[in-house]
């Protein structure tokens, strides 16, 4: 794994609300993480349907106990810890794609699906393949993360080509770490080329949990329990 100054990239990310970490994982590391997720997607995920196409599936922790230790044990975890100064409270390993038929994400923060409060957490999205502006790459607001948006699905009126706009373009091996206030979306599928990546998502430990809002939630985290790394 790549060799990361933790105290500059947390400067970058209390700037940013994001880090782009360039050559994060070895061609080794990513292709193990690969050979896991085609073993599930082939065994234990629901990888096709007749009337839809399925790009994104929710909580593979829950299912394959590789993503679940990688969750908990991962060799990122204490990057995260640094950069929010907390511990983590796991949520929940998502694979996402945009195959042909299925819509791009819309301007949103993470934040909306919070059960915890105050909602401050952090993802990991690892690239696992070429992903540019002609199949879906992620774009994020700079500085977005000290922003008061609405707690809404998409984001209203909001303008994509603001001048804090960033286009992340990225290579297998790649990955990005944003806040779950900075807003971010992503980009058509033009030439419909893979774009598989994997998130890893957690809340800080020192957020609580509101009763209210789990029922409500869109995840489906065994950590709702309270568990934390």
């Amino acid at each position: 794994m790549l060799h990361i100054d933790f105290d500059q990239t947390k400067q970058d990310f209390d700037r940013d609300g994001f880090v782009i970490l360039k050559s994060y994982l070895s061609e080794d590391e990513i292709a193990d993480m690969r050979k896991h997720l085609d073993d599930y997607l082939e065994h234990k995920g629901p990888i096709h349907h007749k009337d839809y196409p399925i790009g994104s599936y929710k909580s593979l922790d829950q299912h394959d106990t590789w993503f679940h230790d990688y969750l908990e044990k991962g060799p990122h975890v204490p990057l995260m810890k640094h950069l929010i100064k907390d511990d983590l409270a796991p949520d929940n390993v998502t694979w996402n794609d945009k195959p042909r038929g299925m819509d791009r994400t819309l301007p949103h923060f993470d934040a909306l699906g919070a059960y915890r409060m105050p909602p401050s957490g952090i993802s990991l999205w690892i690239a696992m393949d070429n992903i540019d502006k002609n199949n879906g790459c992620l774009c994020y607001e700079k500085g977005s993360h000290r922003k008061d948006y609405p707690m809404a699905y998409p984001l209203p009126d909001y303008d994509e080509s603001n001048e804090n706009a960033v286009l992340v373009e990225v290579s297998p091996g790649d990955a990005v770490i944003h806040s779950a206030k900075t807003v971010h979306w992503s980009r058509e599928q033009v030439d419909y080329r893979p774009r598989n990546a994997m998130v890893y998502v957690y809340w800080g430990a020192s957020s609580e949990i509101d009763p209210s809002r789990v029922g409500n939630s869109r995840s489906s985290s065994e950590y709702r329990s309270g568990k934390t790394v």
